[in-house]
């Protein structure tokens, strides 16, 4: 199947999932309600593959900031991230699809936004005290939070893989850990560029090896970070979308 053609099943099928999304959200409240970037109110507890937006990921991820933007400069946006993830894992592997599937993985937080990992560890240890004081058991309280939020990624992650026409990255536990040790490579090579980190960065792995990148991580702006975002998903995954 050629790229125009591709195109226009993807343009058809966008279409006529919209509607259903719309006739499917006049029937049911949500039990947690979530404006999307048509206006329209999703659940964001009940996500289908059929309401992804890939236009809507991209913009989203194109102004969100990497480290809540907690350093000196410019933002380095998820966006940026995961292509340049992606770049390097094309890099190193030459498959298309592992990128891909990198390009993705933080995808849902173009809903959830992202929440660092020091700020699930804080709310999960005052949420822990609570629970406690309520009479739950410590070794249930402890941990409580991290779990709720890797669970909430997790039921994003598999509409998303859905709609971009791929496999759970479950079933591929090799596809699967790549991803994870790019991601904290990544995150180690950008602590260092932000933050001027010589030694061991808190909560990131620091005995993988650098990324592959052709350049320095310098921030690329959200219109760069958003562009570049959309090429990749074209390049590596045959997804065709146009910029909101």
């Amino acid at each position: 199947m050629n790229q125009e053609v591709r195109h226009i099943s993807k343009e058809a099928r966008r279409v006529d999932q919209q509607a259903a999304r719309r006739a499917g959200a006049a029937t049911r409240k949500p039990k947690c309600p979530i404006v999307m970037f048509d206006g329209q109110i999703a659940d964001l507890a009940d996500m289908q593959a059929g309401q992804i937006d890939f236009a809507h990921i991209a913009g989203a991820l194109s102004k969100t900031a990497r480290f809540t933007g907690r350093h000196r400069g410019g933002a380095i946006s998820v966006a940026q991230h995961c292509v340049m993830g992606a770049d390097a894992l094309f890099r190193e592997s030459g498959d298309g699809v592992l990128a891909g599937y990198f390009l993705l993985h933080d995808a849902h937080e173009y809903l959830l936004g992202d929440i660092g990992r020091p700020a699930v560890l804080d709310i999960d240890l005052k949420t822990a005290e609570y629970l406690i004081e309520k009479g739950v058991p410590a070794a249930i309280a402890h941990g409580a939070v991290a779990e709720g939020t890797k669970r909430s990624k997790r039921a994003l992650d598999i509409p998303i893989i859905e709609a971009a026409q791929l496999p759970p990255i479950s079933r591929m536990p090799l596809y699967a850990r790549q991803v994870a040790e790019m991601d904290e490579r990544m995150c180690m090579a950008e602590a260092r560029a932000l933050y001027g980190a010589k030694g061991d960065f808190p909560l990131v792995r620091c005995d993988l090896p650098p990324p592959r990148l052709t350049g320095t991580i310098e921030p690329w702006g959200a219109m760069k970070a958003e562009i570049a975002f959309l090429d990749r998903l074209e390049r590596y995954l045959g997804i065709v979308v146009r910029a909101a």
